[in-house]
């Protein structure tokens, strides 16, 4: 990890004038100084404000990479009142609902469209995707509660989430030695280590 975040530094240092950096810290930091924008933060309310920022993409702007969470991720997966996965009863896999069909089918099945948002009926109970619960979920943080949490205004909670979903490219591909790939050029790196990022 260690390594991946010195090449990580080395790349923001060579292309410098094509990235913005925003540091969320409560110190103006090395980092913080360095930054084009620093946003002092409550200390230890990090969590609210990451989870704010979900919100907003997610609930208010509608950016979030569909298509590779509905293929490479469990967020199609249904899940029932109790919190646990609803699997077919025969094969115990959990089961994905098919908007194309209508119907619940085993994740690994051939599936037209699978559901990442909704609420479905299968087996006479109530079901909705993993990312659905998500999205319900981080409703808990809307960018005035964040703000309140955090001491971050909550104009500033939206216009972070809008740059960073802009910056993030969804629906780009690059391609690298011939194979294309989704083109994703925005991080977050939340962890104090040696690099302090």
């Amino acid at each position: 990890v260690f390594s991946d975040t010195m090449h990580a530094a080395f790349e923001l240092g060579r292309n410098r004038e094509k990235v913005k950096v925003v540091v969320v810290d409560p110190f103006c930091t090395h980092a913080g100084s360095m930054a084009d924008e620093w946003i002092p933060i409550r200390p230890g309310t990090d969590a609210a404000f990451l989870l704010g920022l979900v919100n907003v993409l997610i609930n208010e702007l509608g950016i979030y990479d569909a298509p590779f969470l509905k293929n490479l991720t469990n967020a199609p997966y249904l899940v029932g009142a109790e919190g646990q996965y609803v699997r077919d009863p025969g094969t115990r896999k959990p089961l994905i609902w098919d908007t194309a069909e209508g119907v619940a089918k085993p994740f690994d099945a051939s599936v037209g469209d699978a559901a990442i948002l909704g609420t479905y009926r299968v087996r006479d109970q109530q079901v909705r995707p993993a990312f659905q619960i998500l999205a319900d979920q981080v409703r808990k943080y809307p960018p005035e509660e964040v703000s309140r949490i955090t001491s971050i205004p909550a104009a500033t909670v939206r216009r972070i989430a809008k740059e960073f979903g802009e910056a993030a490219s969804i629906g780009s591909t690059i391609t690298i030695d011939g194979e294309e790939l989704p083109y994703r050029p925005a991080s977050v790196a939340w962890y104090r280590g040696l690099s302090s990022h």
